[in-house]
């Protein structure tokens, strides 16, 4: 108190300094800001009445002294709101905080970021009202941009999802939103401060409306737009994405949306789209050729990584191994922790066995080989541990007995040459 009391002389003797300021109209409002702004917060905790009766003080006599008298406020008044529990004492206290937001963008600006806070708020105290957290997060996203707050990106959702819910927004509304928010989480995966934020969120997005991402949802969604939308470069281009990310490649309406879209804006990932299209049509060259330009077009690496990919199973198809190895790999180098490459090598591997019996050991050598990856891809990617697991163990039953080795001058534990098209070293072993 006594560091107080020296502030509160120093304003009296230079009240001038302070009238019609930022701490108050008059010296003596000068006076009661400081003196409550430099109390209240030490009470927040310990005493919450005396912190909010406090609080007031500042609130009201000097609103635009500082920032953090408005995210204090919010943080007492959610403390009063948990505590009450007479229901309409509850609502004037949450009607109370809201209106902290709206001062707090009158004084100190940053609408989209305050709006966005609020929707939150909005979202969790008044789940009735629906349409205004709607309209709330909406302009607040709209305001922000790609630096709209990932908290407010997952508000979003399920504003937008409970709208649907509620018959005030159709499955195609839901749709587009995840693809906008999932943009702006795209555009701060690499934040420095806040990309786990944004990766978190993307999560819940996925979890979210996961009901509204199948390909049960988007098939007939894209069969019902699709001629009010062949010439829509933008419903083209975001319908491509959301079918290829689902991976609903095999309806007729993937070919058709993809084809469209490459007609009218070609890229990489209409190009894509048609090597996906041909592909499906077992016209292989042709499919080779277009994700061979969507992997020209390509502008970052997880997206060379995913069409380099498809280069690789459009190569298996045609029994070209080799050349399937090759991109699979480049799929790998591309995009780091990524086990899909080496699952799919690991089954070229295991598919040679025929091609590759040498009439020795050749034909154990490739199942051999084919462990290596498969151990590989469980080694870098968690997320195929268990595909990873029951592939080793069906090839593995393919394993000679010690027996078998015997007749070789071989043993469990010698290195091992593949040869064939393979050309690796491993190590030999039994069942």
């Amino acid at each position: 108190m006594k560091k107080i009391g020296l502030i509160v002389l120093g304003l009296i003797i230079s009240v001038s300094t302070f009238a019609q300021g930022k701490y108050g109209n008059t010296p003596a409002d000068s006076v009661t800001c400081i003196e409550a702004l430099a109390t209240y917060k030490t009470y927040i905790k310990a005493e919450p009445k005396l912190a909010l009766k406090i609080w007031k003080e500042a609130y009201g006599v000097c609103p635009g002294s500082r920032k953090s008298l408005y995210t204090n406020g919010v943080k007492i008044y959610k403390h009063f709101i948990k505590q009450e529990q007479d229901a309409a004492k509850k609502e004037l206290l949450i009607d109370t905080m809201l209106t902290i937001f709206d001062q707090r963008i009158q004084y100190f600006g940053q609408e989209g970021y305050v709006l966005g806070i609020k929707g939150q708020a909005l979202l969790v105290y008044r789940s009735k009202e629906k349409e205004l957290t709607y309209e709330t997060l909406d302009k607040a996203v709209n305001l922000t941009g790609n630096k709209t707050g990932s908290g407010t990106v997952v508000a979003m959702m399920f504003a937008t999802i409970n709208l649907e819910k509620a018959g005030k927004k159709t499955p195609e509304d839901v749709v587009a939103m995840y693809e906008k928010l999932t943009n702006i989480c795209s555009a701060n995966i690499d934040h420095p401060k806040y990309a786990a934020k944004y990766l978190k969120a993307q999560g819940k997005l996925d979890n979210v409306s996961s009901k509204y991402l199948t390909c049960e949802t988007l098939v007939p969604m894209a069969n019902k737009n699709f001629e009010a939308n062949k010439k829509n470069v933008d419903w083209l281009r975001k319908t491509t994405r959301i079918l290829k990310k689902k991976k609903c490649y095999n309806d007729p309406i993937f070919a058709k949306v993809a084809e469209a879209y490459f007609k009218l804006e070609p890229s990489a990932a209409a190009a894509e789209g048609m090597g996906k299209l041909f592909a499906s049509k077992k016209d292989y060259a042709k499919a080779i050729e277009f994700y061979k330009q969507a992997l020209g077009m390509a502008e970052d690496n997880n997206q060379k990584a995913e069409i380099s990919m498809g280069i690789a199973k459009t190569y298996s198809y045609k029994h070209d191994y080799a050349s399937a190895k090759t991109y699979a790999l480049k799929a790998a180098k591309l995009k780091s922790g990524w086990g899909e490459p080496y699952i799919l090598i690991g089954d070229l591997y295991a598919q040679s066995a025929k091609t590759c019996n040498d009439g020795e050991l050749g034909k154990y050598g490739v199942y051999w080989a084919a462990v290596d990856k498969y151990k590989k891809a469980k080694a870098v990617d968690g997320s195929i541990s268990s595909v990873a697991s029951k592939k080793i163990a069906s090839i593995s039953a393919h394993f000679p007995v010690t027996k078998d080795l015997f007749f070789y001058g071989a043993k469990a534990g010698d290195p091992y040459s593949v040869k064939c098209w393979i050309n690796e070293s491993t190590t030999i072993r039994t069942k």
